[in-house]
């Protein structure tokens, strides 16, 4: 009975952390222009232009971010976010707390389905030190990419 239980805790345990990761959606190379510096999980990145892609189909929430100088480059895991409405441009979402911007999301145009990265511990640390984010959101177009507006 014990095994039994077990099974079925590590089989459901795997579908649900699976699932999340297989389901994120971002499908296209994504270069953005990103006008202030910025945090991703726990790297400050400097303003400017990124390529964002995932690494392979394989991995789906398995992410990369390249600035186009190639001076800064970092992989990250991504799980599924869904926009309240569907997208009219392919966009990057950032939450501002003071001064310090926290990429917390991706969409890409015409799919409500993206991907949303895991707080920062500087971003936990902050809210949980009182900080309100002063602006909830903050959304930069891209500027390339196959699903990009133009």
């Amino acid at each position: 009975m014990k095994n039994m239980l077990l099974s079925v805790a590590i089989i459901s345990v795997l579908a649900v952390t699976g699932g999340t990761a297989a389901s994120a959606q971002v499908t296209d190379t994504i270069v953005a222009d990103i006008p202030f510096g910025f945090m991703v999980r726990d790297t400050t990145l400097p303003a400017g232009e990124y390529t964002i892609k995932r690494i392979d189909s394989t991995s789906p929430g398995v992410m990369e971010m390249r600035s186009a100088d190639g001076h800064e480059a970092l992989v990250f895991l991504a799980g599924t976010a869904l926009a309240n409405k569907t997208p009219d441009q392919t966009e990057l979402v950032f939450d501002r707390i003071g001064d310090q911007y926290f990429l917390t999301e991706i969409f890409e145009i015409g799919n409500s389905v993206g991907v949303e990265l895991q707080k920062s511990r500087t971003e936990r640390r902050l809210k949980k030190g009182g900080a309100v984010a002063e602006i909830p959101s903050v959304v930069v177009p891209v500027k390339t990419g196959i699903n990009a507006k133009r």
